[in-house]
């Protein structure tokens, strides 16, 4: 898994158990499965949301292992391009690292004045799209 000194890269290619390549419209499917990867998704912002909903928010951590944690993701992400595909950063971008086999634990972070900081979209309130998704890897 993660350890430090490990360079983290966000690769767009998900592979499943066939080794096929997971599209877009599969991908929900494919992250409720039980898995060893951490995934990302990538979002942009839209705006306020038009419609309104009842819920719970489910909350970023500071950590997803003791060694992966938001601390070290902002210095990857503020440091390098981290993605494997030629991406620029848009103010209000937002990146989410969801941990395996679990949608509640993830880190969040948004891109606003030029960098990554530590922070997330409420849901009921802000609309977002997904621009891509894939794995994290440690190289």
């Amino acid at each position: 898994m993660c350890e430090h000194g490990k360079e983290i890269k966000l690769c767009t290619c998900i592979i499943n158990d066939n080794d096929t390549i997971i599209s877009h419209k599969r991908f929900t499917k494919y992250k409720s499965k039980k898995r060893n990867d951490y995934i990302w998704v990538l979002k942009r912002y839209v705006g306020y949301a038009n419609t309104t909903m009842d819920g719970m928010i489910i909350f970023p951590l500071d950590a997803l292992t003791e060694n992966f944690s938001t601390e070290k993701m902002l210095e990857e992400l503020n440091s390098r391009n981290c993605f494997d595909f030629e991406y620029n950063p848009n103010e209000g971008d937002n990146l989410e690292i969801f941990a395996p086999s679990s949608y509640d634990r993830k880190l969040s972070f948004i891109y606003r004045n030029g960098e990554w900081t530590a922070d997330f979209y409420n849901g009921f309130l802000h609309e977002t799209e997904k621009i891509n998704f894939g794995r994290v890897t440690f190289d």
